[in-house]
């Protein structure tokens, strides 16, 4: 199944909205954004959001104490990792929080190679006795400039994917094939064919179900993410 997040939650009617149409997750934006939430924000609108709707921290370059800092105001399912986190420090965050909550490792299309880095991270980590756990538990492949809303081109990620991480030697229990989010550009308009492209088990999705209000202030808008998660709820169906 395909699932949806909604990224860049920032107000009560956003959550109105989220609740009615259900997607998989929501997600919080807790680094400089012009979609930048606090932990104390974020805990006020996740009071009255679904409570079986997902909750993903995004963080990027953030300190641990930082981001242990938000979880202490708000119950995040998924801690989603933005910036240039290595395995020692995703080592020490998964030490220091709940081992019920997911990491995500988003990676930029031009660093795609880094994939493999974090696979073999995710390989030997729970090849160790004293781990039972991924180091990363999905990724989420984004374009060069995170966040503006851009596309890029999906001409390679199932080749790579099928090259790299195929094959004998691959524990799928550690690392699912295509286990990624996929984000960067996603509108109503164009998920059904990004998805058959690129074949993620999820999308993600910010700008591309947005507005502007009468204020000029940037929204969620209700019929573009209705639209959007009809179309990938449609996609499913036909599975």
């Amino acid at each position: 199944m395909i699932q949806v997040k909604i990224c860049g939650i920032t107000n009560k009617k956003e959550i109105e909205y989220l609740n009615m149409l259900k997607p998989e997750y929501v997600g919080f934006v807790f680094t400089k954004s012009k979609r930048q939430v606090t932990g104390e924000k974020a805990n006020e609108l996740c009071a009255n959001l679904d409570e079986n709707i997902k909750r993903v921290g995004v963080f990027k370059d953030n300190s641990i104490d930082e981001i242990l800092d938000v979880l202490g105001n708000v119950a995040l399912d998924v801690i989603q990792l933005h910036g240039k986190e290595e395995e020692d420090f995703i080592n020490s965050l998964k030490k220091s929080m709940n081992k019920s909550i997911k990491i995500w490792k988003a990676i930029s299309i031009k660093d795609i190679e880094s994939v493999k880095k974090h696979i073999d991270s995710n390989k030997q980590l729970a090849s160790n006795i004293n781990c039972g756990d991924n180091l990363i538990d999905s990724f989420l492949i984004d374009g060069d400039n995170p966040g503006s809303g851009e596309t890029f081109s999906l001409e390679n990620i199932n080749e790579y994917f099928s090259k790299e991480f195929s094959g004998e030697n691959l524990d799928t229990s550690i690392v699912p094939m295509n286990n990624f989010f996929l984000a960067g550009g996603i509108t109503c308009e164009n998920v059904t064919l990004r998805i058959a492209k690129a074949n993620p088990i999820g999308v993600d999705v910010s700008s591309g179900v947005e507005i502007i209000d009468e204020n000029g202030n940037r929204m969620k808008s209700f019929d573009k993410m209705r639209s959007l998660i009809d179309k990938v709820r449609t996609i499913n169906n036909a599975q």
